[in-house]
């Protein structure tokens, strides 16, 4: 059995995790992931049988001649990235590291400070010869990161709204509402998109950006919608998020969604009936097939559940045995790799490869936002 102590937690450093939701999802559900919170520390023991055993031939086993790095924090450390089974904690007291990417041997890192700014620091694919660039901005924080033609893109948000960076410069978006945009990408004409929503007459409108210039995308009526992931593939800009309609029982449901050529397509979530309530979304991945992956997490009555879907079809880990969440997802030779957490909000980061669960270090509670392939 795994006893959690209190004595290894720094509070002071709890609160940044509460205040970095930023999503309508988690406003209406504030209260019952604060009593979660607190349920996972008070906790006295936890099964080991949620946990693999920790095998040290892991990543050479499943990962041979490939870098697997992944984004995110944990309590004590705040913002870090795991380079295959080894912590790198970032410079500069950073609170959260979001969003990755790599290139010339470069890793590349964006992530923000509570109370502070956003950032993006560099390094080694090794973790050495780290370097910090703060972005422009009060409030600033970068959320997702790609490189084009050696110029560092980053989007996200700052006091005043939705905005991206490239090399450190900001540019804005929509201001002077509440509006927010998290994926970025480039495509081969070198135009410029941004994915997010902005708020209109009370309803969040998901939306997307092409050089600056901003476009909306359909959601349910009466409903909400945010965009957060976009990939190009086959030239082709597939946008992953969620969308929230009415619901007679539940006030509103939130689903997966996808975007592709304006048109909208929501995923399963299951039956209500059943027990299934609101899904979140937290990354997506499009293989050479233009089969579209959204990761994230169901939610009934009792947990949250660490779930896929592949072309709108629900896929649960371990069968629904385990609760936690899926913030990270790739492929490798036409198998998923998947990062996150057992249990949720925080949780134990991990990697889900098959039917094998990885566990970083199954004393540390912390977040998983982003992972990152390098052949």
């Amino acid at each position: 059995m795994y006893k959690l102590d209190f004595k290894v937690f720094d509070y002071n450093k709890i609160i940044p995790f509460l205040t970095s939701i930023n999503f309508t999802y988690y406003k209406l559900n504030f209260l019952k992931n604060l009593l979660l919170l607190i349920s996972i520390l008070s906790l006295s023991s936890c099964s080991k049988d949620l946990f693999d055993e920790k095998s040290l031939d892991f990543f050479d086993e499943n990962f041979a001649n490939k870098t697997i790095v992944v984004a995110g924090s944990t309590l004590n450390d705040g913002a870090i990235v795991w380079i295959n089974e080894k912590k790198i904690k970032l410079i500069g007291n950073g609170t959260e590291a979001t969003g990755l990417s790599h290139q010339n041997n470069k890793i590349y890192v964006t992530g923000w400070t509570y109370g502070g700014t956003g950032s993006v620091w560099t390094m080694d694919l090794d973790g050495s010869n780290q370097t910090q660039t703060e972005l422009q901005g009060k409030f600033s924080e970068g959320q997702r990161i790609t490189i084009h033609n050696g110029d560092i893109y980053v989007g996200g948000y700052f006091q005043n709204g939705s905005c991206f960076w490239k090399n450190g410069s900001k540019t804005n978006l929509t201001v002077n509402a509440d509006s927010m945009s998290w994926g970025i990408e480039v495509d081969q004409n070198n135009d410029l998109f941004n994915v997010g929503y902005y708020m209109k007459s009370h309803s969040l409108i998901p939306s997307f950006w092409k050089n600056g210039t901003r476009k909306n995308l359909s959601k349910p009526r009466h409903g909400d919608g945010e965009a957060k992931y976009i990939q190009i593939v086959n030239n082709k800009k597939f946008i992953g998020g969620t969308t929230s309609a009415p619901h007679n029982f539940l006030g509103y449901l939130t689903k997966p969604t996808y975007w592709v050529g304006g048109q909208r397509k929501t995923c399963n979530i299951g039956s209500v009936d059943d027990g299934w309530q609101n899904s979140e979304v937290f990354d997506m991945f499009v293989d050479d097939q233009e089969n579209v992956y959204l990761a994230g997490f169901s939610q009934d009555m009792d947990s949250e559940y660490p779930t896929y879907w592949k072309n709108e079809k629900k896929y649960l880990i371990s069968n629904g045995e385990v609760s936690g969440v899926i913030r990270g997802i790739e492929m490798i030779n036409g198998e998923l790799v998947l990062a996150g957490t057992l249990s949720y909000f925080p949780g134990t980061p991990c990697i889900w490869v098959g039917d094998k669960t990885y566990v970083y270090d199954e004393n540390v509670v912390g977040e998983v936002w982003d992972i990152l392939v390098i052949n």
